[in-house]
């Protein structure tokens, strides 16, 4: 790969700034200066920095991010501030997607990455992948209601969910492990059943969880293992 293309994809600016970065000297090969811009590297072997900083050269990002409410699960939004807003610029240089959503005003885990084939066999329904959510409501659910999320509630408009894990916490509180992603899901099965969703957040997809990313806001890459697991 050139060495002008990685730094632009790694956002250090337009190909034009990667140039000037380039000619000030301010870039090293395996430590060694280098005022070349069309000059190839090998991201396998090469060590790329820039003052002093080493390049990461990955090419396929997966990573684990703690969505926070108020931002929608999208790339970009004419109205609502996105995910992309809070994630690295090299993100969005990288071709880095959500898997899937949450809703605007749900938070917790979601996953992203530029591998497409390993992001549509997360979501794709083949493979039923569980997530759980922690939900708090208002209200109260009936007996009836709780056993129809466990045996697959229809929902108001006939949508037919799969049958789903329900543990009541509290009165108010609950979590739901699904295999689906339909609109609105959780919120619409607690309705179904008699309450009103006030907080809604994700806490697991398959065998990842927010471990190492508590803080609302937090990214961190995913191990091999994580990656693994969902192609298995």
């Amino acid at each position: 790969m050139r060495l002008d293309k990685l730094l632009a994809n790694k956002a250090f600016g337009s190909r034009k700034e990667v140039h000037q970065i380039i000619k000030d000297r301010r870039v090293t090969i395996n430590g060694e200066i280098t005022t070349k811009k069309d000059i190839h590297i090998d991201i396998d072997i090469d060590t790329v920095a820039v003052d002093g900083q080493t390049v990461n050269t990955t090419q396929l990002y997966y990573v684990k991010f703690h969505k926070p409410k108020g931002y929608v699960t999208a790339v970009e939004d004419s109205t609502h501030p996105v995910v992309m807003d809070l994630l690295p610029p090299e993100y969005l240089k990288m071709g880095v997607v959500p898997v899937g959503r949450l809703d605007k005003d749900t938070e917790g885990l979601l996953l992203l990455t530029n591998d497409g084939v390993w992001g549509h066999s997360i979501i794709n329904g083949h493979k039923h992948v569980p997530k759980v959510y922690y939900v708090e409501f208002e209200g109260e659910l009936s007996e009836e209601g709780i056993q129809r999320i466990k045996e697959g509630i229809v929902l108001g408009d006939g949508t037919q969910c799969k049958p789903a894990l329900i543990e009541l916490l509290s009165d108010q509180s609950a979590t739901i492990t699904i295999e689906e992603g339909k609109y609105h899901q959780v919120k619409r099965m607690i309705g179904a059943a008699g309450g009103t969703v006030s907080y809604l957040k994700r806490l697991t997809i398959g065998h990842v969880d927010l471990n190492g990313i508590e803080e609302v806001g937090s990214v961190m890459d995913l191990t091999i293992d994580d990656v693994e697991g969902f192609k298995k």
